[in-house]
């Protein structure tokens, strides 16, 4: 089964942002921004939530042009559990969708329902092996992660970026969301820029 592998990274506040932005569009022609996007994440489980309970995940994800809202392209993703590893690792097998309609007519008809919802804001470089993305998360912020087929070049490229020395972060958004949420007395099932942001 293919393997996701990425190192999550906190970026200090939008400046940090920011300045990052810049460095990435400066360093030449092997790092253009591709894209910048706005995505609507849709995560599905059963009444019992069998796939949480395992450390597994079905989400829908749909890319939304962060100019006109316009759906770009939508992705059904499967993840496994999370690997032993200082870094992120978990199986993962997606796969594009037509119609987000009925992907979830699909998802809803085999017993699977939403289960949590998040926004996010990214801009993705492509440079070398490696996908470097530069989110923002509603409620925690900016984040850069560099998604790659090995440690070793995920490793590599956080060098590369002046990151080698930064704390990394192995969870995934959905669980640093829901602890967020939760510690705020907030709907734990949903995490969206406030209306008029997006």
């Amino acid at each position: 089964m293919p393997e996701e592998i990425e190192a999550k990274v906190r970026i200090p506040g939008a400046p940090g942002a920011e300045a990052f932005r810049r460095r990435m569009e400066a360093s030449g022609p092997g790092a253009p921004g591709t894209r910048t996007v706005f995505e609507v994440n849709r995560l599905f489980d059963d009444a019992e939530e069998s796939l949480r309970r395992r450390g597994a995940a079905v989400r829908l994800r749909e890319e939304r042009s962060a100019a006109d809202g316009r759906t770009i392209r939508a992705m059904l993703t499967y993840k496994g559990p999370l690997a032993e590893s200082p870094l992120k690792r978990r199986p993962e097998i997606e796969t594009r969708v037509d119609s987000p309609d009925a992907a979830v007519a699909i998802l809803e008809a085999v017993g699977l329902s939403e289960t949590f919802r998040y926004e996010k804001r990214r801009t993705v470089w492509h440079v070398a092996e490696c996908e470097v993305a530069l989110d923002e998360v509603p409620h925690l912020g900016w984040f850069v992660e560099v998604e790659g087929p090995s440690e070793k070049a995920v490793r590599a490229r956080l060098a590369d970026l002046g990151l080698d020395e930064a704390e990394t972060i192995s969870k995934d958004y959905v669980h640093l969301l829901v602890g967020h949420l939760e510690s705020l007395g907030r709907d734990p099932a949903r995490a969206v820029f406030e209306e008029g942001t997006s």
